[in-house]
């Protein structure tokens, strides 16, 4: 019996070739979107998921006086008994500080790992094994290292050869001293190498990082509000701590722990491609349904010949099931296979680190089949229902196909252009940010600053660089990425007419005429700071001489206090307002000072360079070998100004990617969609088009009819859609502080050129079902007719 199910099954599915192949393409598509989008996000946030009793695991986290805005995932290291004494809800406590890109190098090899500080605490309170060797790299200003047994295998092949060796960590020599467990790379921090905590007793700002383990049985809403309510004011004398908030260690990454400039696409992207590859599924679903039940009304006849000739309710559940089941199988084989092609690029785009995802992939994909198999069950429920009679006379009305099969039409169609509309938005926000004046120069910059060594050396040398054209001296710091800077919080300015309970912060940065210069920063009023001036005499932007209120800036001063001493800073230029941080950060306030008055970090300086048009990769080449041949124990910063403020919008240019092919499916799965509906269509309106020709009708008449019932759902779907896109739009785009505006040329672009698409799609179809002998037609439909009346035939 199964056999003969399974024969019937396969001749349907030739029969309607065409519906068939569309329905497995389109879900083959629709599944693939679907488990990769699921699969990344459910890797996003399941990072340190592993930890024993994560969901009990947080991370304190601070704002500080200096700089209110920002969270600091750094506190000082006496916050960790302070917070033991005053919060019993706390189990236990561990801090650590974390190093990224460590430079570890045993004779020829070289690698970047990241190292973290360890000591008793942090080894028990996240379950840390010593393997082999002693924990004598524990004890403070110990040379000794601990590496991973993963990482010891890197490095000698065998964690045994490991033990006793000499290895350089960013140019100190220094001494495996012990083995210990590692931890999935799964992970915020995926240690390699531990050294021992020097903890600070001073109340200052340090690198610690702070995790409590709140005890079991918590109302964790009601503890994290009384930690951000805690009173600190026994405590800010000695610390700029403002107030203290805490975020579960498996949701650090989906927070704004990892910042901008880091990652290659924030969270809240990665979910609205997740919300994509949703609806991509749904888009795919709703054309599969549709065809489905297209062909069930086409085979209404059948059925019920079927149930005259004994076939019983369970008996057709039977066949159509298998037939629904085999589509569906055959488009879970086409989407592994498209899985399996598109996952060695989709690993790399995402930097998933997966050994097996199979597993889950398929698990997902058998979860949408079976919803997918049970919602399919609803309508053959109601066929399988009706009888030779209802069948015959068509009972229940023929409007009832045509009017779903139009509703699944806009629905598709409301979804592409959606996604459309949203991928051409980011695309010429995206242009907008590359493009517009941000009031400096960016292109063609690079900066160098070395630590552990003098820089001052490779003034002339970086000078005689042939792909060089322009250097400063090692008096500056680079303004994108901006650092070091010093920030100061201030109360009090003149024309203040009392003095501010709210404290402003503002970074200082030193500058002289030829800094200006370099940047292109343009002089509004007064002039640039030049060896004349005193150290206190400041060049400020509009921005923060708006905020101060003042409509003359110069000659006007604000004061900074600290240990009861006052230092004032007058003001004697002007610049205009120029970017130098994210497009989705509000501009700080900024102000330049001689750099004598930084000197205490100018042994941080950097030397700032201008370099010929596409040069770069040769720059840095020369740079790099300066670097290995004089200074290989030091540490080198090198970067391109431009690509660093690129990276600002690294996110928003991973999601127009994700977005074009998320567009691109849609399209391709509703122009299927209609097209194997119009297939339909002039199938089961043969007999109309034939009598239509016969009272005259030409070719053209034909065309137009189908032509005008295809773009009104487009003019609905368009007038549902481009409303929806320009809300979630302008929620979007509300984001950044320079914005590109919606205009109007854009909604009828996607309009045109989605409508001609669909129309050069169904032209073939309808010119095919236009151009028949209309006599032939007749003939045809009346023969079938014979054979549908007397049961001749198991398939018609």
């Amino acid at each position: 019996m199964i056999k003969h199910y399974l024969k019937v099954a396969f001749r349907n599915l030739m029969k309607y070739k065409t519906q068939s192949l569309v329905s497995i393409i389109g879900l083959a598509v629709g599944f693939t979107c679907f488990a990769l989008s699921v699969l990344w996000i459910r890797y996003e946030m399941t990072y340190d998921t592993f930890h024993k009793g994560a969901e009990r695991i947080y991370m304190v986290r601070a704002h500080y006086t200096d700089i209110p805005e920002h969270i600091s995932n750094s506190t000082p290291y006496p916050l960790a008994a302070y917070l033991q004494e005053k919060m019993p809800e706390i189990e236990a406590k561990a801090t650590t500080s974390v190093h990224q890109n460590v430079k570890i190098r045993m004779e020829n090899d070289e690698y970047e790992v990241v190292m973290a500080a360890a000591d008793s605490a942090f080894m028990n309170f996240f379950h840390i094994q010593l393997l082999k060797g002693t924990v004598n790299f524990l004890k403070e200003n110990n040379p000794e290292i601990a590496v991973t047994e993963e990482f010891a295998k890197k490095l000698f092949g065998s964690e045994d050869d490991a033990l006793g060796k000499e290895v350089e960590v960013n140019g100190r020599s220094r001494q495996i001293g012990a083995i210990v467990s590692g931890w999935s790379r799964h992970s915020n921090i995926p240690y390699s190498v531990l050294v021992a905590a020097r903890h600070s007793p001073r109340w200052k700002s340090g690198p610690e990082q702070l995790f409590i383990r709140v005890r079991a049985g918590m109302d964790m809403d009601t503890f994290r509000k009384k930690i951000s309510t805690m009173d600190l004011s026994d405590i800010q004398k000695e610390s700029e701590l403002s107030d203290l908030l805490i975020t579960r260690i498996s949701a650090l990454r989906y927070s704004d722990y990892v910042s901008k400039i880091d990652v290659v696409i924030s969270f809240s992207y990665i979910f609205y491609f997740s919300l994509a590859g949703g609806l991509v599924i749904i888009c795919s679903l709703f054309n599969y349904l549709t065809l489905y039940i297209s062909r069930l009304y086409m085979r209404s006849h059948e059925m019920a010949l079927r149930k005259v000739n004994g076939a019983s309710h369970n008996a057709l559940s039977v066949q159509f099931a298998i037939e629904l089941l085999m589509i569906l199988c055959i488009a879970l084989a086409g989407g592994l296979l498209m899985i399996e092609i598109s996952m060695p690029y989709f690993l790399n785009f995402t930097q998933i680190e997966a050994d097996s995802y199979y597993g889950e992939i398929i698990l997902y994909l058998l979860i949408v089949i079976i919803l997918s198999f049970l919602f399919a069950q609803i309508p053959l429920s109601y066929f399988r229902r009706r009888t030779l009679q209802e069948a015959i006379k068509g009972k229940g009305g023929s409007a009832r196909p045509y009017l779903f099969r139009k509703t699944a039409i806009v629905i598709q169609l409301i979804v592409s252009l959606v996604f459309i509309f949203c991928t051409v938005m980011i695309m010429k926000q995206l242009y907008f940010l590359k493009n517009t004046d941000l009031g400096m120069e960016r292109h063609n910059i690079g900066n160098v600053a070395l630590w552990n060594g003098d820089i001052k050396q490779w003034e002339e040398k970086i000078k005689a660089l042939p792909m060089v054209t322009e250097t400063l001296p090692p008096s500056y710091f680079p303004i994108i990425p901006t650092g070091p800077m010093m920030y100061i919080e201030i109360n009090n300015w003149d024309d203040l007419p009392k003095i501010s309970e709210e404290s402003l912060t503002i970074g200082m940065m030193p500058a002289k005429g030829d800094f200006f210069e370099f940047y292109g920063l343009k002089l509004l009023e007064g002039e640039f700071i030049s060896d004349k001036n005193q150290g206190n005499d400041v060049v400020i932007d509009e921005n923060t001489c708006r905020r101060f209120g003042w409509k003359q800036a110069l000659g006007k001063s604000f004061y900074y206090e600290w240990n009861g001493q006052r230092s004032a800073y007058k003001v004697v230029g002007v610049v205009k307002n120029f970017s130098y941080r994210s497009p989705t950060s509000k501009p700080g306030l900024i102000a330049f000072q001689h750099p004598k008055a930084q000197e205490y970090l100018l042994n941080r300086a950097s030397i700032l360079f201008k370099f010929r048009e596409g040069a770069w990769n040769e720059c840095r080449e020369a740079i790099e070998k300066l670097y290995k041949d004089e200074f290989p124990n030091a540490y080198m910063r090198l970067f391109n100004e431009e690509k660093e403020y690129d990276k600002y919008l690294r996110s928003e240019d991973a999601l127009m990617k994700l977005l074009s092919i998320v567009s691109l499916t849609c399209v391709i799965i509703s122009i299927f969609g209609v097209f194997s509906l119009v297939t339909l269509s002039c199938e089961q309106r043969q007999k109309e088009i034939a009598i239509r020709k016969v009272n005259g009708a030409q070719v053209c008449h034909i065309l137009r009819m189908f032509f005008q019932e295809y773009l009104l759902l487009m003019t609905i779907s368009a007038v549902v859609a481009f409303p929806i896109g320009y809300v979630v739009m302008s929620h979007w785009i509300e984001s950044y502080v320079r914005r590109t505006t919606m205009d109007g040329w854009i909604y009828i672009s996607i309009f045109v050129v989605v409508a001609v698409i669909i129309l050069l799609c169904i032209i073939g179809r309808v010119w095919k079902a236009a151009r028949q002998n209309p006599a032939e037609v007749i003939k045809i439909r009346g023969e079938k007719r014979c054979v549908s009346k007397f049961g001749r035939s198991e398939n018609i």
